[in-house]
């Protein structure tokens, strides 16, 4: 499979962006949890190819968008991500269809304090691919010159 493209990885953080925001907008009014559990799956599942498209991309982009970057810094935004990404994965374990209708409002708590960091680390993402094109940019026009 090849790399996906600065603009495909885009495009996936816009889409997570929005469903984020759906499911957000959902917990807060009176919705049925079935309606809460489709928003969840849809969520998951965008997050879930993006992952396997982008898993070795972002380190990559980490170390090219900030050329010079201490290992050591490269290696806590790692586990930064490995953490997100184990605490994402036992919530979707924890929050089924059946687990939100039993317990809404544990689903309504957990979803506020799970989407700001889901929200951060793609905002976090979007702006490693900005600086990665505006430096492929710059080096095209520095290569004409």
């Amino acid at each position: 499979m090849a790399a996906p493209t600065n603009a495909e990885l885009a495009l996936d953080h816009a889409m997570i962006d929005c469903f984020a925001r759906d499911l957000s907008r959902l917990i807060e009014t009176e919705a049925p949890p079935a309606k809460l559990a489709e928003a969840l799956s849809r969520l998951a599942k965008t997050v879930a190819d993006h992952l396997d498209r982008e898993d070795a991309t972002i380190y990559d982009l980490a170390m090219r968008a900030t050329p010079g970057m201490a290992a050591g810094s490269v290696e806590r935004v790692q586990r930064e991500f490995e953490t997100l990404k184990d605490n994402w994965g036992r919530y979707l374990r924890v929050w089924t269809a059946t687990e939100i209708a039993e317990d809404r409002d544990g689903f309504v708590r957990a979803t506020r304090a799970m989407l700001p960091r889901l929200r951060d680390r793609v905002r976090l993402e979007g702006e490693l691919l900005v600086a990665i094109s505006l430096q492929q940019g710059g080096a095209r026009s520095g290569e004409a010159a």
